[in-house]
C-alpha cells in the first residue's frame, strides 16, 4: 500500500491535557486502526514505512517544540490531521508548575512565570492561538478539544475521537480511572525545600538514552518521591505557611490570556 493512502492522525498534547489518560486508557482500545504510542514515536515513520495498516495514530504530548514535531510527521506524510487538547491556562500553567517542582524544580512560581516575560515559562509557550496557528499551517480541519470535558462528559469528549478517527471502542473496556494521581501542595512544597538544599540543579532528562536516563536521572526520581512520601506525614504548619503558587498572583498573570481562553472554547465547539 503506498503511503499516501494510508489515513495518519497525529495527537500532539498538549501536555498536562489529559494525555496520559488517552494513552493508557483509551487509545490502546480503539478497533479499525493501528495506535502507536507514546514508547514507539521516534520509531513511528519507520513503523507506518514498514507496515500496511489503513489508519494509524500516534500519540506523544508536546509544549515547546510543537512545531518542529508536527513538521517531521507532516513532511513524510503531508495527509496527517491533527488532534490537540487545550486546558484553562491557569490550571495548564499550574500543573506545569507541579509537574517541574515533582522532577526537581525548587524555584518560585514568581521564577517560573511571571508578566515580565523573564520567568522559564515564556508568554509565547502560554498563547494558544498561536499554537492553533501552527496546527493549522500543516494539516487542514484539526480535532480541537477542550480538557474541562474530558473531566465533565469523557464519553462526548472520547466519541469525538472516536468520530475524527472513523475508528471505535467498546465502553466496557474503558476505565475513567485516573492514571497518575497529583501529588500533594505540601508534599511538593518538602520537596522543594529539599532540592533547594540537595540538589540545586534539576537533573537531567534523557529521553533518547536509556542507559543515561537510569544511570542519571532515575536514581534522582527516586529519591525524590521518597522524599515527597516522608512529607506526607510531616504537617503542612512545619513544612511551609505559604501557598505553592498564590491564588491572587496566578489569577492577575493569567488575566492576559482571557480571549485567547474564549477563542479556543469556541473552536472545539464548532
Amino acid at each position: 500500500m503506498k503511503n499516501s493512502f494510508k489515513k495518519i492522525y497525529f495527537h500532539v498534547g498538549l501536555a498536562k491535557t489529559g494525555s496520559t489518560f488517552l494513552q493508557k486508557n483509551f487509545f490502546p482500545y480503539l478497533n479499525n486502526i493501528k495506535y502507536i504510542s507514546t514508547h514507539s514515536y521516534r520509531n513511528c515513520i519507520d513503523i507506518i514505512n514498514r507496515t500496511n495498516y489503513d489508519s494509524y495514530l500516534i500519540s506523544r504530548e508536546f509544549d515547546r517544540p510543537l512545531e518542529q514535531e508536527i513538521k517531521k510527521i507532516s513532511n513524510v506524510f503531508p495527509q496527517t490531521k491533527i488532534i490537540i487538547v487545550f486546558r484553562k491556562h491557569e490550571k495548564w500553567i499550574s500543573s506545569q508548575f507541579k509537574r517541574m517542582s515533582k522532577n526537581g524544580w525548587h524555584w518560585s512560581f514568581e521564577q517560573f512565570y511571571n508578566n515580565d516575560n523573564s520567568g522559564f515559562w515564556k508568554y509565547e509557550d502560554m498563547n494558544y492561538m498561536d499554537k492553533i496557528r501552527i496546527v493549522i499551517k500543516y494539516t487542514k480541519n484539526p480535532l480541537i478539544l477542550n480538557f474541562d470535558e474530558l473531566k465533565l462528559n469523557p464519553y462526548i469528549f472520547l466519541d469525538k475521537i472516536k468520530d475524527y478517527l472513523k475508528a471505535d471502542y467498546s465502553k466496557n473496556k474503558i476505565s475513567l480511572n485516573v492514571v497518575h494521581k497529583s501529588w500533594s501542595e505540601k508534599q511538593l512544597i518538602f520537596l522543594k525545600k529539599f532540592c533547594k538544599i540537595f540538589k540545586k540543579n534539576p537533573p537531567k532528562y534523557y529521553a533518547d538514552d536509556k542507559i543515561r536516563h537510569w544511570l542519571f536521572y532515575r536514581p534522582w526520581w527516586l529519591l525524590f518521591h521518597l522524599v515527597m512520601y516522608i512529607g506526607y506525614f510531616i504537617p503542612k504548619s512545619f513544612i511551609s505557611k505559604k501557598p505553592l503558587i498564590d491564588k491572587e498572583y496566578l489569577k492577575k498573570c493569567m488575566k492576559k490570556y482571557d480571549n485567547d481562553w474564549k477563542e479556543i472554547v469556541k473552536l472545539s465547539k464548532s
